[in-house]
This record gives C-alpha cells, sequence and structure tokens, in this order.
C-alpha cells in the first residue's frame, strides 16, 4: 500500500489474484503441469521432517545445471581469514558437496583451472587480485559481491566483502543461487543489508514455555546450558543464512534472572556459538532488577546507587560476553516495572540504561508498545513517546509494533512511524502467529508486512514510508531496523508447522532488503524447501500468496481486528473466536459494527496521522475498505464499493474464506508424489484441521451478526441451536431442563425438531418448536447425565427438512458443568466470596469457613482470597485463590470416598492446582486457557470410624492456585 489515502483496497496485485478466485484459478496456466503430465517417476521423494529448513542442499536434478556447477564451483578457495570466514568455508562446503555430488574441501591455494574463491581483501591475497578496493569500500561490513571474474584465462566465482560477516552471507546468498538452480555464467550483484539491526526476538521463559510459542517448548535448555547441544549451531546457522544478526534470548515479560549468575555463564555460551556465524546475544533486562537481584530499595533511574548499579552490571555483563549487543525493555505496560513508576518518563529510564551500556558500545532496544487500558490502546504509543522525541540517548532505539493495537491481522501502520524525526526508530514484527491461527492455519504474513512497510506516512513528505523510516533513510537515525518476534520452539521442524517456516524466511530476507517483494521471496522459500518442479513451486507460492487475506476473510472482516479469545496474557489464547467478549474492540451493537476512531465523532486517533492521511481516515467515502471498521462504526447496510453491504460482505467472506481451506487443502494434495509423504501428510493434517477451525469461525460470526442485526443473508439460509451452559449447571442423576437457544436466519417461519447430542451413559429428550423467520425460540430439553461431576461440550441439533445447519460449539462458551446433587454428596462445597450466590442445597465455602471444634469442614491456618467474577453458571463463577498453600480440612464418614475439586477461571487463565493428603502429592491441574476448568479426583480414606483429612491446596512457586467447588461422595454411592 502507498500512501494509505485511496479509496479502493490496497492490496498488491500477488495477493488480489489468489483472493480474487479459487486457488485452481490464481496457478498460471503456464506452470501448470500439461494436460495427461504424470507426477514424476520412482515413487514420491525420501520422507524429510523439517529440520533443515531452507537448508537442505539436495543434488541438484538437471545434469547440464550440475555439471556446469561442477566446473566452477568444486575447487573452493579460501585464504586467511577469522571465524566468521571459517564458517562461511565450512558452509560451503557443506552445502556444495551435497548440492554437487562431491567432495569439496576449502584449500589456502588456487588451482590452474576455475574456482570459487572467498574472503576479504585484507585476509585473502587472490581477493585483492580479483576485487578492487573500491568495489567493496561502500559496501560496509556486512555487504558482499558475487561474481564471475575471468583472470589469466581462468575463471572464478567470487565472494569477496569488506568485512567477515558479509563474507558468510555471501556465501549463504551463492547457495541459495545453486538451490534454486539460478545461473552464474554471468553472475554479477552487490548486496548490503538496508538497515544494521536485523534481530530475531525470542519470549522464551526459564522453564521452557514460551509466551506466544506455537512450535513445542523452548530450545534454550537452561538447565543443561553452559552445556551446548548442536540444534544452537543449527540455530545459528538458519538466522545468519537469512542475514539476521542478533539475538533476543528471552521473553520480554522477563524475570531478572538472566542477568545474574549462573545465568551469564550460560549466556557466554551461548554467545559463543552465535558468535562464530555473526549473531550478536542481548537479553532482556527487568527494568526492577537492582531490587530483584541485590535488594535495593529501590529502581529510580535517578538514584546514584541504580545508576552504579547499572554501570557494575554492565561491567560484569561484557567482562564475560566481549561482543554483548545490550537490552531489550518492556516496561510501563501490562504491568511491568519501569521508570514511570517513579515519576520519571520513558526516556529517563531508557537512557539509564544507555548510560552503562556506551562504553561497551552495547544498545538499549526500548520498547514503544505500552498498553495501559483498551480505551486509549490505539493512541497510548503516541501519545506518550512523540513529546520525548529528542530525549533519548543516541544508543537507545524505540521498538514499534507493525501497527497500533497488538499484531492483528489487520490494522494500519503505527502512527509512530515518521513521528520520531530525533529519536532512533525500528519495526517489530510478529513471526510467530499469535492472532493470525497458531500453528494450525497457514497464514504467510509478507504480504501483511509489506503494506505496512511500503505504507507512506507522509510525515517528511511523500516518499517517506514506514520503510525508509526504519532504515535511516528518512531521519538521521544512529540506529534503526526490525525485530522478529520469532515462531522457534523445540518441535523437530522448528516452528510446529512446515508452512510457517516460510513467515520465518520472509522476515529475515525483509529484514535484510525490504524492497524485496512478497512473491519473490514465496517463490524463493519454496525452493529451498521443497525443491525446483514448477508445478510444486508454483502450487506453495500461489497457497501462502492467498493465505493471509484467506485467514482474514473469515476471521476479521474490514479491519474489525481483535475478534479472538480470550483478550489475556495467556500461553494458548487468541486463537478461537470470541466476538461476545471482545465488543470493546469490535463495537458491534444491534444498529452497526465498527470502532469509531475518527477526530469528528470518535476517539480523534485519526490525529495522529499527516493530513493527507488523516482526512483519508476521517472521512467515511475515502477511507480504505480494508480498514473500514477499524476506523469507523457504520450501519450493517452501509454499502461499499462492490455495491454489497457491509453486513452482506461479511456473510460472503466468511464462506468463502472457509471455502477457500478446502481449496487449499485439495491444491495440497495435488503434489502427491513431488513432496516427499511425511511433510504431506503433515501439511494435509494441518489443512484438515485449519478446515474444521475455519468451519467454526464463519459459523460463529456469521449467527453472531445475524442476531444483532437480523438481516439475512442475500445468499443463504440457516438454523443454529445455541446451548446455553454458560448460565447452567447441570444435576448428576436427575432431570434437568436445558435451554437451546434456536435461531432462524431463512426466509420462513420453520417447524424445527432439536436434539442433544450427549456423551454416552446420559439422557436426553428432544423437542419441537416453531421458529419465525428472522426471529429465535427458546427450548428446554430434558436431560439426564450420570451423576459423578463431569464437564462436557453438548451439541443442539435442530433440523427442518433441509436447511443448513451451523455449528453452535463455540458460541456456547464453555463445556456444560455437571455436579452431583448435595443430598448425596459427603461435602457439597461451592467455594467463592460469602456474598457470592451458592448452588441449590450446596454450602458455601468462603475465605472465613475457618476450621473449629464440630465443623465439618475448614480452613486451617492460612484462609484464602475470594473473587465472584458474575461470569458463567453459579459453580463457576466465583472461587478461593491464593499464592500460598491453604489446607482445608473434611470430616470423613467411614470407609473410602473420592474429593471431586474444580479449577479453572471463568475469565483469564487459570494456574496449576496442586493438591496434596497428608503431605503427599494426589494431584496436579495443568495450566488453562480461560473459560477451562477440570475436575481433579483425589482418593480419601475415612478409616474404619472416620475422621479428619488435610488437603493442602497450593501452586507453582510465585503462581496463584484456584478452587471453584469441593465435592466429595463415598465409593460406591448410588
Amino acid at each position: 500500500m502507498s500512501s494509505g489515502i485511496r479509496r479502493r483496497s490496497l492490496l498488491t496485485a500477488a495477493t488480489l489474484g489468489s483472493a480474487a478466485g479459487s486457488l485452481a484459478l490464481a496457478v498460471p496456466a503456464s506452470a501448470a503441469p500439461a494436460p495427461g503430465t504424470e507426477a514424476p517417476a520412482g515413487g514420491a521423494p525420501p520422507a524429510e521432517d523439517g529440520y533443515e529448513l531452507w537448508l537442505r542442499y539436495r543434488k541438484v536434478e538437471d545434469p547440464g545445471q550440475l555439471k556446469r556447477y561442477r566446473a566452477a564451483l568444486s575447487n573452493l578457495v579460501r585464504q586467511g581469514g577469522g571465524p566468521l570466514q571459517k564458517s562461511a568455508a565450512d558452509e560451503l562446503a557443506r552445502g556444495l558437496s551435497a548440492l554437487l555430488g562431491t567432495k569439496v574441501t576449502p584449500r589456502a591455494a588456487a588451482p590452474s583451472g576455475p574456482a570459487l574463491v572467498v574472503g576479504t581483501r585484507d585476509s585473502s591475497p587472490l581477493i585483492r587480485s580479483l576485487v578492487p578496493a573500491a568495489d567493496l569500500a561502500d559496501l560496509g561490513e556486512e555487504g558482499y559481491v558475487v561474481r564471475r571474474v575471468t583472470k589469466n584465462g581462468s575463471s572464478h566465482v567470487v565472494v569477496a566483502a569488506h568485512g567477515d560477516r558479509g563474507v558468510l552471507y555471501g556465501a549463504f546468498h551463492l547457495l541459495r543461487l545453486v538451490q534454486t538452480c539460478r545461473p552464474l555464467e554471468h553472475i554479477d550483484l552487490t548486496e548490503s543489508p538496508a538497515a544494521p539491526l536485523r534481530v530475531a526476538d525470542h519470549w522464551d521463559n526459564i522453564d521452557g514455555s514460551i509466551e506466544r510459542g506455537y512450535a513445542g517448548l523452548s530450545f534454550f535448555d537452561w538447565a543443561e546450558l553452559p552445556k551446548l547441544d548442536e540444534r544452537y549451531t543449527d540455530y545459528a546457522r538458519a538466522l545468519a543464512s537469512l542475514g539476521i544478526n542478533g539475538a533476543v534470548i528471552n521473553n520480554v515479560n522477563t524475570p531478572a534472572t538472566y542477568l545474574a549468575e549462573p545465568f551469564l555463564t550460560k549466556l557466554a555460551a551461548l554467545a559463543g556459538v552465535l558468535r562464530r556465524y555473526g549473531v550478536t546475544l542481548y537479553v532482556t533486562a527487568n527494568f526492577a532488577a537492582p531490587i530483584d537481584l541485590d535488594g535495593l530499595a529501590t529502581a529510580d533511574p535517578f538514584d546514584p546507587g541504580v545508576r552504579s548499579w547499572w554501570s557494575k552490571k554492565a561491567d560484569e555483563i561484557y567482562h564475560r560476553i566481549e561482543d554483548f549487543g545490550g537490552f531489550l525493555v518492556k516496561a510501563n505496560s501490562e504491568g511491568r516495572p519501569g521508570p514511570l513508576d517513579y515519576g520519571r518518563t520513558h526516556a529517563d529510564g531508557a537512557n539509564l540504561l544507555a548510560d552503562a551500556l556506551r562504553p561497551h558500545g552495547g544498545i538499549v532496544m526500548w520498547r514503544a508498545f505500552v498498553h495501559d487500558t483498551d480505551a486509549k490502546w490505539d493512541r497510548q504509543g503516541y501519545l506518550d513517546f512523540t513529546p520525548l522525541d529528542g530525549k533519548f540517548a543516541d544508543n537507545v532505539v524505540l521498538q514499534i509494533k507493525n501497527g497500533p493495537i497488538d499484531f492483528q491481522v489487520r490494522e494500519p501502520a503505527h502512527p509512530l512511524f515518521g513521528s520520531l524525526p530525533h529519536t532512533n526508530s525500528m519495526i517489530e514484527l510478529q513471526v510467530t502467529q499469535e492472532y493470525t491461527g497458531h500453528s494450525t492455519h497457514v497464514c504467510y504474513l509478507v504480504p501483511q508486512w509489506k503494506e505496512v512497510l511500503d505504507f507512506d506516512t507522509l510525515k517528511a513528505g511523500p516518499g517517506s514510508t514506514v520503510a525508509a523510516v526504519v532504515t535511516g533513510e528518512v531521519h538521521s537515525y544512529t540506529h534503526y531496523g526490525f525485530a522478529g518476534v520469532m515462531n522457534f520452539g523445540d518441535s523437530r521442524n522448528w516452528t510446529g508447522s512446515h508452512l510457517a517456516a516460510a513467515n520465518t524466511h520472509g522476515y529475515g530476507r525483509l529484514a535484510w532488503n525490504p524492497r524485496l517483494s512478497a512473491a519473490e521471496l514465496a517463490d524463493e522459500w519454496t525452493r529451498l524447501t521443497f525443491g525446483n518442479d514448477q508445478h510444486v513451486v508454483t502450487t506453495v507460492t500461489t497457497l501462502l500468496l492467498g493465505s493471509w487475506h484467506t485467514y482474514e476473510d473469515y476471521t476479521a472482516p474490514l479491519g474489525t481486528g481483535y475478534i479472538t479469545h480470550p483478550p489475556d496474557g495467556s500461553v494458548t489464547g487468541h486463537f478461537d473466536p470470541s466476538p461476545t467478549t471482545t465488543t470493546q474492540f469490535h463495537k458491534s451493537d444491534r444498529d452497526g459494527i465498527g470502532y469509531d476512531r475518527t477526530a469528528a465523532t470518535g476517539d480523534g486517533y485519526t490525529e495522529l496521522y499527516a493530513p493527507a492521511v488523516r482526512d483519508a481516515y476521517e472521512s467515511l467515502e475515502n477511507c480504505p475498505e480494508e480498514l473500514l471498521l477499524f476506523l469507523h462504526h457504520v450501519p450493517y447496510t452501509h454499502r461499499l464499493d462492490s455495491g454489497k453491504t457491509v453486513i452482506q460482505h461479511i456473510y460472503d467472506t466468511h464462506f468463502s474464506g472457509a471455502a477457500k481451506v478446502g481449496e487449499m487443502r485439495e491444491a495440497w494434495n495435488g503434489l502427491r508424489r513431488r513432496v516427499d509423504r511425511r511433510r504431506l501428510t503433515d501439511v494435509d493434517r494441518q489443512l484438515g484441521e485449519q478446515l474444521t477451525q475455519a468451519a467454526r469461525w464463519r459459523d460463529t460470526l456469521v449467527a453472531y451478526w445475524f442476531e444483532l442485526s437480523r438481516i439475512r443473508d442475500e445468499h443463504r439460509g440457516w438454523l443454529q441451536a445455541v446451548v446455553a451452559p454458560a448460565d447452567t449447571a447441570l444435576l448428576g442423576g436427575e432431570r434437568n431442563e436445558l435451554p437451546v437457544q434456536v435461531v432462524n436466519a431463512t426466509g420462513s417461519g420453520l417447524r424445527t425438531d432439536v436434539s442433544l447430542d450427549v456423551p454416552e451413559g446420559w439422557a436426553a429428550e428432544p423437542a419441537t418448536c416453531y421458529v419465525a423467520s428472522r426471529e429465535d425460540e427458546t427450548v428446554k430439553l430434558t436431560v439426564v447425565p450420570p451423576l459423578a461431576p463431569a464437564l462436557t461440550t453438548l451439541h443442539a441439533r435442530p433440523r427442518s427438512g433441509a436447511v443448513q445447519v451451523l455449528d453452535s460449539s463455540l458460541r456456547s462458551m464453555a463445556d456444560t458443568v455437571v455436579v452431583p446433587p448435595a443430598a448425596r454428596c459427603v461435602h457439597a462445597l461451592d467455594a467463592g466470596p460469602a456474598t457470592a450466590p451458592v448452588l441449590k442445597d450446596y454450602t458455601r465455602l468462603a475465605p472465613d469457613s475457618t476450621w473449629h471444634d464440630g465443623a465439618d469442614f475448614g480452613w486451617v491456618d492460612n484462609t484464602p482470597d475470594a473473587t465472584d467474577t458474575g461470569l458463567f453458571d453459579v459453580v463457576r463463577r466465583d472461587y478461593v485463590r491464593d499464592s500460598a498453600p491453604a489446607v482445608l480440612r473434611l470430616k470423613l464418614p467411614a470407609g473410602r470416598c473420592t474429593a471431586h475439586l474444580l479449577t479453572g477461571d471463568p475469565n483469564t487463565f487459570n494456574r496449576t492446582l496442586i493438591v496434596r493428603v497428608d503431605g503427599t502429592e494426589k494431584a496436579r491441574s495443568e495450566r488453562l486457557d480461560g473459560r477451562e476448568f477440570t475436575w481433579l479426583r483425589v482418593p480419601l480414606d475415612g478409616g474404619p470410624t472416620g475422621r479428619e483429612v488435610d488437603v493442602e491446596l497450593s501452586g507453582k512457586e510465585k503462581e496463584t492456585w484456584h478452587l471453584t467447588a469441593c465435592v466429595v461422595l463415598a465409593d460406591g454411592t448410588p
């Protein structure tokens, strides 16, 4: 997107092709196999697990090309140079030996015939004789040339650079050319990076978890470091192959632990591996580290003791890691400590650390993501940082997310870009797919990043694009560049999905050269990852280039954004649709949809842009339609340029988007015998799950907006029956009347039969109701669950002839909870505050339920706190909680019995609950996402005459445990 001010949708031609029609139609006819052409003979290629990523180095298949490559590249010459040049030569030997099918070994002397010569003029006499100094003078330490040079009758391919890093990057470039079968006969290219900072940000935690990680656990094994694993070397190779020159190895929400022993020794070992591939180690620093590590009374940046502490800490770190890059900091955002805690500014806090790092050449990357409240989320970064322009030290760089919210499927470029002429700035992109389907949905993000980078801020006149800002072309920055929140984990294929690695590759290559197109990068990655079969290349690149818009179509129309559940900090959140709990972002109501961010009638966000962009965004007529609902609240009947109403566009895109996933899967499976069976099967399985999830998004969202607008889809009609477990707790072993809402989105009234899908052992009776067109009716279905406590998802099935039925499971909010009647229980305790509602005949377990003589239950010593969220049914809405252990004493009758403990949270994620009886651990819950609950079973024994038993409830260190209910049943209770 150029200026961001044109009326029509500003999408690149490459992505428009695949988004406009079916996947098959988007494949150019010239690239598709000719009619009757069979897949390659000999069966499918050997199985691959994806570990090699784009560094596969398979033997060149074309005989003529192989012959030419062997003639030019079989003799590898390196003269002198340090560890980086050695890494370059080793990679060339490794790669070329595999690609050429012949052993390639580095040598110091040139042969009489053709050779591949690598090095710098300082280290190699041969390079000095082949490449003039003037050709390398302006390339810096990271630029390089790759060219064919003929001298004294011998033709040489030369990889030459001014610095050793340039030799390494040039070597990887040459290997890419060979992998993608590019001719070398007349090769003559010159490359240098667009920005000096090209950083991989990892949100990995000490315990091995990864915030927003969807590829397993962290591969940084802090328990084993400084012992090194070969995977660290392969990680460094992968980064270097893309030109990434920095890595932040810990989460932005970090403890201070990384800044002290034993972690400094571990970090030093890791830095040694990264150093061999030109990757500088950075660490996220906790602003409160002086307090947490050494007990200082304050972290105030103006306190002399604090300044001294950071100076000494920097000295200590650089003593261990001489090329340490510096700190990344998240401060005064989402509860993190920072300078505002002491009445100081972000500049004061950043400059404190910058002063400590300056003598060592280190920098501070200070995040501009300062989210405190949803109400001003879109403006807070701009309002906080623009008044500080020019007040940051020259070794501080502000790290700005691509958009003003939080890596949404669609949002405008952040208004801070171009608004800080005197403050170093870099862009933060999210490679891991937090809001774009995790590793389940294929969503190639390079087209999205390109739109942001190509957006013209106009803040310094035409041409001041985001890319020009973060590459130092618009303002005289000393530090600038790119940060990418990585999607790597310990999954064998690194990214949890074979196709997700395309985002990793695309990020690194764009950080090196933001002028590369999405189509170029998709083509390159496909060739490197799956080979040069043109049918494979065309199919996969087409699939990738259309995937972002496909995901957008069935999740977030016209810039609505942030509809994912839950809006919290959980690891697995932001995946399922949750329009009912995210209305603060999409502002849907009975009259219309969209967030009014205009100056005239909204929150004034549009005022943050240059006048021409502001005027376009402010105007309903000129606002780019892909951002319409991000910037305006409009009636459902508002007409788009297509002539469709907004609500019809929502219906059409959700149905067509979900259908496109099926086309993607069909196209992928057309690659049998062209792609190895393991990866073919893995991606097919992924696309199958994406197909299921896309249908859920479609069904949830079209039903939600139909229910609000009551405007029918012009092309489709449907029925939906929604169970209401959020308001209902079922009693086991008894007849319950379960409310089911039946919605008729057709053009006529319907007589509808409604039944329940229930688990084995349940009994349910169907019902019949009449529902008028565009109306809903609530019927009550009789259901009898077993006695035992349970959680299950109940599906209601409406049926009226051949009318389409949409799924209702996600709209049902959560599983239905089953509890036994109090009369059948030894104890029936509903935990929560004393003032909260209690399930019929249950007894309140509150903080003041302390043990005393004659009591049947109660807390011993420590008493927990309590919360009532007001959400869900009477059982799950409230709970007791604490970060310290608490002991619940229960009086038991003679004989064996079982305690069933319910834990969870109706709103946010729920930490581990650990249950011990008489000092022995009996049960432990997993960490749960928001709205998830689980029952823990704990065996108890009252002995021959009955007794009192102490049940200890606790969590992991510094974590809060929840108890929602405690039910004790005598074993064998009928």
